[in-house]
């Protein structure tokens, strides 16, 4: 997707409150999707490429907050807002998925493209990906909290199907309306941020929040898990008896069908032991103006409930006490939660920390009736993997009654855990539906709830280490984090968050560390590990880098010594069955990229420099794939170094002269089949056809392919990296020529390589190699019952090696 990047320091305006306080949440997140918002969108039938392309780029053009960037200068986050933004369309096309599941592979698909981070400094901060599996097609918006919310998804969706309409029957979009400002909207939050309006709120909210304790389930697993920690998604629909109660209570006492389930979640979280003051959190729309309901942003507030439940309330009273609640903050919705829990006393911000364990938020029919033209679309489940708080749910009202779709941190929770708790909304609604005056204390609820949000914290025996380093840079670290955290740190390697940081802390450690240094902390950079290692770092320039030595040691031994170089984008534990198969004594050593490196020369002098370093002088080198190649071009560039030479299955040192695309695809299919193997999966059907030159999302689709293939999760940024490796190493393999011969011992073992192959290897041997052809493919050379025959022949080539080297 081509994107424009806002020019640091043009045209920077405020950031509201609400952003610059998901900047701060975004920056320190683990994973950097926690606040990615993506609509899985089944198309009822196929959509026309070239209008999505028209229609979404005329989104970007009309609505500024898909222009809009994030900007930290000095610890203030700025806003600022293009002119102008291009944005295409992604394009995922498999015309044939094999055997994996279409539903599963599109769900897997989904959550890849959710977990792509989203820049919070370039606009546009959204994207459209368009999907198709076999015949099923889908729809994938992903938007970015900190500038669009739910309901500006919802505002774009409808002026989307607008622009699609007009651009499928060849006209311009064109509006009925002018967008609403999404900088004149800054602008006001600012102004009213700064002039004393918002005061009458936060001295309703010290004094409603004095004193008050969030409740949270009881956690399965106590561990420190930090915001973006992994999450998992649960769906559950009401029964129709709960469904029920909910009607009827909302219209007897007054209030919302919201409301009612909001009463409902009190009851369970009191009865489930938190005692009977409970305190969660309610999303809001904070949208009190027609203009604000008009436009497509960041708006939404949390506001902390406080309710009373005691055991002798019918669950009658419960709902009139929510209601009454409920309508108390809500006139105080405007002011943001970060701005509140900033005026609050430091003992109540200590008793409620700044993410509430517990949150609700109501969606009604938001993505209910979503088409494009005259294509229908269903709004499928969350692909959500990181989790924004202990446990949170929102409420969709659907043709079949009331859908609850919740989101829980898999660091604390099970997923039955989080179910069991929807089971109890579910029998609260329906045994207080069904009378509402029977108290509380006779409705059985199965959750164990806490009235207190204790976070374990990271301790010296987490860190693996009891005594911080010693340098300067880590004692000006040390004592700046003591001032402004009131604790030493326990080890380098602490969290900052994890030890009590919060945004304004984390600006008050840059300015100390600036004031005792003369350096400026990057907060950017530093959030992302924010440890005194890190900010020592910083202060003292790039620590040394890792030793770049490239040898690795696989197995001691006092007999003969086997050194291994690796295929294309492969690594050192290729080997592992192989060295498992050598006899006892064998010492094994290996060589690995410490820096890319370009071809097979370049590859076989560096690594030879430190064989010689290290005076090792190998009985004998051997390499699988590339790494053949490589054996090859050191025993013949340095005779004097081994005494014998094993090619694996490798390709002939000749050029190929191959078309780039053809060479790119194969090197793509060949890259795919290594990577199934290395999980023990195969992917049949076709390969996919992806956005071309987006390497990032061929690698996302190909993790997609995998984890549902494997049955278990597969790193899209592992395959990226070795992705990159393999395409780099595939290039060299190529390219590698050599007229060169061996004069010592050698093997030739073909797996997949043609006779004429074997043939061309000999012609580069002085002595007649010993060669063997083994009963495998490729990728099972390595892996049993074939590598015991390899291990053999590796053997028995060494017994041939008699000339002291």
């Amino acid at each position: 997707m081509s994107t424009t990047v806002a020019e640091p320091g043009t045209d920077l305006i405020p950031a509201t409150a609400l952003m610059e306080s998901l900047w701060w949440v975004h920056h320190r997140a683990r994973n950097k999707s926690v606040y990615n918002q993506t609509w899985p969108m089944g198309c009822a039938s196929a959509p026309d490429r070239a209008a999505l392309a028209v229609a979404w780029q005329a989104m970007v053009d009309r609505h500024e907050a898909l222009r809009a960037s994030l900007h930290q200068r000095d610890g203030a986050i700025l806003l600022s807002i293009a002119e102008r933004a291009t944005a295409s369309p992604q394009w995922i096309t498999i015309d044939d998925p094999g055997s994996l599941p279409v539903p599963d592979l599109l769900r897997a698909i989904a959550a890849e493209i959710h977990e792509r981070p989203i820049a919070l400094d370039t606009a546009p901060v959204a994207r459209l990906t368009g999907v198709r599996v076999g015949e099923e097609h889908e729809l994938l918006l992903t938007v970015h909290h900190a500038l669009v919310d739910g309901w500006g998804i919802q505002l774009l969706m409808d002026d989307f199907a607008t622009a699609y309409a007009a651009a499928a029957a060849g006209q311009v979009p064109t509006f009925d309306t002018e967008p609403v400002s999404l900088r004149e909207y800054a602008l006001e939050s600012h102004a009213a941020r700064t002039d004393g309006r918002w005061e009458p709120s936060l001295q309703f909210w010290r004094e409603r929040l004095d004193n008050a304790v969030t409740t949270t389930l009881v956690a399965d697993r106590h561990t420190y898990t930090g915001t973006g920690n992994k999450g998992g998604i649960v769906r559950f629909g009401l029964s129709p008896e709960a469904a029920h109660g909910v009607t009827a209570l909302a219209a007897r006492y007054y209030t919302t069908p919201f409301g009612v389930i909001l009463a409902a979640l009190q009851t369970v979280l009191a009865r489930g032991g938190a005692g009977p003051r409970v305190c969660t959190g309610l999303v809001t729309a904070g949208r009190v103006t027609q203009r604000e309901q008009a436009m497509v942003g960041y708006v939404a507030n949390v506001l902390v409930t406080p309710t009373t439940v005691a055991d002798d309330d019918g669950f009658g009273a419960v709902v009139e006490h929510t209601r009454d609640t409920m309508w108390q903050t809500l006139a105080h919705q405007s002011v943001p939660f970060s701005v509140v829990f900033g005026a609050l006393t430091e003992t109540t911000r200590a008793r409620l920390r700044d993410s509430i364990p517990v949150l609700v938020t109501y969606y009604g029919p938001i993505g209910s009736d979503l088409r494009i033209g005259d294509i229908p679309l269903r709004l499928r489940s969350a692909p959500n993997r990181a989790a924004r708080t202990d446990i949170g749910f929102g409420v969709f009202d659907t043709a079949d009654g009331y859908l609850l779709e919740g989101e829980y941190n898999t660091g604390r929770y099970d997923h039955s855990t989080a179910v069991r708790m929807f089971r109890d909304i579910d029998t609260v609604l329906a045994e207080g539906g069904a009378d509402p005056r029977r108290p509380v204390s006779t409705i059985e609820v199965r959750s164990r709830t806490v009235a207190a949000h204790v976070d374990h914290r990271l301790t010296a025996t987490d860190l693996g280490t009891t005594v911080m380093p010693r340098s300067a840079a880590l004692d000006q670290v040390r004592r700046a984090w003591t001032e402004v955290l009131g604790t030493e740190p326990a080890g380098p390697d602490e969290d900052f968050f994890a030890t009590g940081g919060r945004s304004l802390k984390v600006v008050q450690l840059a300015s100390t560390l600036q004031a005792q240094s003369g350096v400026t902390l990057d907060l950017a950079q530093w959030l992302t590990e924010p440890t005194p290692r890190r900010a020592a770092e910083q202060i003292a320039g790039d620590l040394a880098a890792d030793d770049a030595d490239t040898l690795v040691t696989l197995r001691d031994g006092a007999g003969p010594h086997l050194h291994l170089f690796s295929g294309a984008g492969g690594t050192v534990q290729e080997y592992r069955e192989l060295v498992a198969e050598l006899p006892v004594g064998w010492r094994v050593t290996a060589s690995r990229e410490r820096g890319p490196l370009a071809t097979v020369p370049e590859m076989a002098r560096v690594f030879h420099a430190d064989l010689d370093r290290a005076g090792l002088r190998p009985d004998v080198v051997a390499g699988w794939s590339m790494g053949g190649q490589i054996a090859f071009e050191l025993a013949t560039v340095f005779p004097d170094t081994v005494k014998a030479v094993a090619v694996l299955d490798s390709t002939p040192p000749l050029r190929y002269d191959v078309d780039t695309a053809v060479r790119d695809e194969v090197v793509y299919d060949t890259f795919a089949t290594n990577m199934a193997a290395t999980f023990g999966a195969t992917l049949d059907g076709g390969a996919p056809v992806t956005t071309p030159g987006d390497d990032e999302l061929a690698m996302r689709v190909l993790a997609a392919r995998l984890s549902v293939a494997a049955g278990q999760p597969v790193s899209a940024g592992m395959l990226q990296q070795r992705w990159s490796t393999f395409r780099r190493h595939a290039v060299a393999v190529v390219t590698y020529v050599s007229d060169r011969r061996f004069t010592g011992p050698a093997l030739v073992l073909g797996a997949d390589l043609a006779d004429h192959q074997l043939e061309q290897w000999a012609a580069r041997f002085a002595v007649a190699p010993h060669r063997i052809r083994v009963d495998a493919d490729h990728y099972g050379l390595l892996r049993a019952p074939a590598v015991a025959e390899v291990a053999r022949a590796v053997c028995g080539l060494l017994s041939t090696a008699t000339t002291p080297v």
